[in-house]
């Protein structure tokens, strides 16, 4: 049996159950002995006195002859030595009162240990008059009616003991609660720092808490930092490098326009602004948009300006689908770079129909592009989003197709905490699900 699923997911919840689970287990284990010593031994002692202080008091009696006078004196002498109450019925039977059935410790104990000191047939009442033990015993063709406290024979100690364990129980819940609170705090808060990093936010992480706790902060900053001045020398280097190819494509471009032949002018032309937008790809792809800050923003009205503005589709038609209502937080150029990209790709490769929706739920939004193409091979669904990687290796689309537009895609998508999902579309082509947190 996998004991796994009955056991808390969270590292708070295992750690309070470590600590929590042998001290409960102690205390019952303490209870149950001390319970059973209790009964076992104190209240059976309580009851043989109770038996031999009634069979005392019978056989005063019977040395007397039972006469009025002296039952009388015996029972005014029991209620102030041994605080019993005592009544004669004579010529009486126990049919008339009857034994109660048997059901707690304390029937229990007087059952066994009333045997021993009384030698007469009796029965006993627990439940008859609240707080008191009634016995009766007949003897010399009458009744012996004993009323006795039920403090006499029950002690109180376990009741205070069982109570103080269940104040000790709370009180150490109450601590180790809050004591374990603390200590997941800082592990909670490194979390908090490695998932926005993970998003291109700053996150100010002191390091707290217990000793592996803070040395565990301090190495996530180091690495943080290293991470991070990898990332601006990588930027700055491929800024470099754009920046040095731009120059003389600039000047490639004058040139170009100097052209006598209108045709080979063309297609140069084109030529330098694919390179271009390939210079362009890199870059954003090295620098990404980590400095943006994060605005509500309407998806409808996005890709409403894509289809518009940004977008070249000729005589294929778009179907934009999506709610008007629709709102998230994100950072606006990168949502709208991830967006134009995947649309881009769902244009290029169509053949008339490209339609993008959206379903909305409690916390997630879903982005749906589909479109009529050919599609991608099941196979490839994943290696499509590596970066540099192409299908078809040999085919060359109209525009620059440098195999990062979807690999950038998935790195905004999935710095906002969301992520992307390739399948069939019932067009026939691709569908692209892209499924984003409603609050980033």
């Amino acid at each position: 049996m996998n004991t796994r699923k009955f056991f808390p997911k969270t590292f708070f919840g295992r750690s309070l159950v470590i600590i929590l689970i042998p001290v409960l287990l102690l205390q019952l284990v303490l209870i149950y002995f001390f319970y059973e010593r209790h009964w076992d031994d104190v209240g059976r002692r309580l009851a043989l006195a109770l038996g031999g202080q009634i069979s005392y008091i019978i056989k005063t009696l019977e040395e007397k002859d039972f006469s009025p006078n002296d039952i009388k004196i015996q029972f005014k002498k029991a209620e102030s030595n041994f605080l019993i109450s005592s009544s004669w019925y004579p010529e009486e039977g126990l049919e008339r009162f009857g034994q109660k059935e048997v059901t707690s410790l304390l029937d229990k104990t007087l059952e066994k240990s009333l045997a021993e000191r009384i030698n007469y047939p009796y029965t006993f009442d627990t439940k008859l008059i609240k707080n008191q033990v009634i016995i009766y015993v007949s003897v010399n063709d009458g009744v012996l009616k004993f009323s006795v406290a039920r403090k006499n024979l029950y002690s109180s100690t376990i009741e205070v003991f069982i109570l103080w364990m269940l104040f000790t129980a709370i009180f150490l819940l109450t601590l180790a609660l809050y004591f374990m609170k603390q200590q997941i705090k800082p592990l909670r808060n490194i979390i908090l720092a490695a998932e926005e990093f993970g998003k291109g936010n700053n996150y100010d992480l002191k390091p707290r808490g217990a000793f592996e706790l803070r040395q565990l902060s301090r190495v996530f900053i180091k690495m943080r930092a290293r991470i991070n001045n990898q990332i601006n020398n990588r930027t700055l280097m491929l800024a470099g490098i754009s920046h040095d190819l731009r120059t003389p494509l600039t000047r490639m471009n004058l040139q170009i326009a100097l052209l006598g032949d209108k045709n080979a002018s063309k297609n140069l032309g084109d030529d330098v602004s694919e390179m271009k937008e390939m210079i362009d790809n890199y870059l954003a792809f090295a620098s990404g948009e980590k400095e943006e800050k994060i605005k509500n923003i309407n998806i409808y009205k996005l890709v409403k300006t894509l289809c518009e503005k940004d977008i070249i589709y000729d005589s294929k038609t778009i179907k934009n689908k999506v709610t008007k209502d629709v709102h998230i937080n994100a950072k606006p150029l990168a949502m709208k770079r991830a967006l134009l990209n995947i649309l881009s790709n769902a244009i290029s490769y169509s053949k008339n129909i490209v339609e993008i929706m959206t379903i909305k739920n409690d916390n997630f939004l879903n982005i749906v592009i589909e479109d009529d193409g050919k599609g991608i091979p099941k196979n490839k669904r994943e290696k499509v989003f590596k970066a540099f990687y192409r299908i078809d290796e040999s085919r060359q689309s109209a525009s620059a197709n440098t195999g990062l537009g979807l690999t950038i895609a998935k790195d905004i998508i999935q710095s906002h905490g969301g992520r992307i999902v390739l399948n069939a579309s019932n067009l026939g082509g691709l569908k692209v699900e892209i499924m984003l947190p409603i609050k980033a």
